[in-house]
């Protein structure tokens, strides 16, 4: 009877002092923060892009470039792609996994139309995959990843 009464002790004390995750936490953030990503990539606003999705130390990893590490780098990555035209995107979230209180991965979809100052419009779809971490209460983008679905 001892040992059943420690072992329940030890059980909900290291339930009390592990963080605390209601359900939802992280899928909710992440659709709000795709939403907020569409919309500074419509205004042209890499920088916002940026200091508002991604963890300072996040890794983008894009078509047909190396991995791109630190919001550096992804700023510059962001800033060179909005400089090409009017963009139009939207990020839908088709799974959330969430399998701690700090950490969350993402799949989804991704439907973008880019219209270069002079000619038609270029449209594009895809997939993603984003790896969150929670930190100082805020999810963060860790790791980005997409690609097309269209052929080249």
């Amino acid at each position: 009877m001892k040992r059943f009464a420690l072992v329940a002790l030890l059980v909900l004390s290291a339930c009390a002092s592990s963080p605390s995750m209601s359900p939802g936490d992280a899928e909710n953030a992440i659709r709000r923060a795709n939403s907020e990503f569409a919309a500074n990539a419509r205004s042209g606003n890499a920088q916002s892009v940026v200091n508002n999705f991604y963890a300072p130390d996040a890794v983008v990893m894009a078509p047909n470039f190396p991995a791109l590490r630190g919001r550096d780098a992804i700023l510059q990555f962001w800033t060179g792609f909005l400089a090409t035209g009017a963009v139009d995107a939207a990020l839908t979230s088709t799974n959330v996994t969430q399998p701690s209180a700090d950490l969350a991965i993402e799949t989804g979809r991704y439907d973008l139309s880019l219209r270069p100052p002079s000619g038609q419009a270029i449209k594009d779809a895809g997939k993603y995959i984003v790896i969150w971490k929670k930190s100082n209460g805020r999810w963060w983008a860790a790791e980005d990843i997409f690609n097309s679905d269209l052929p080249k």
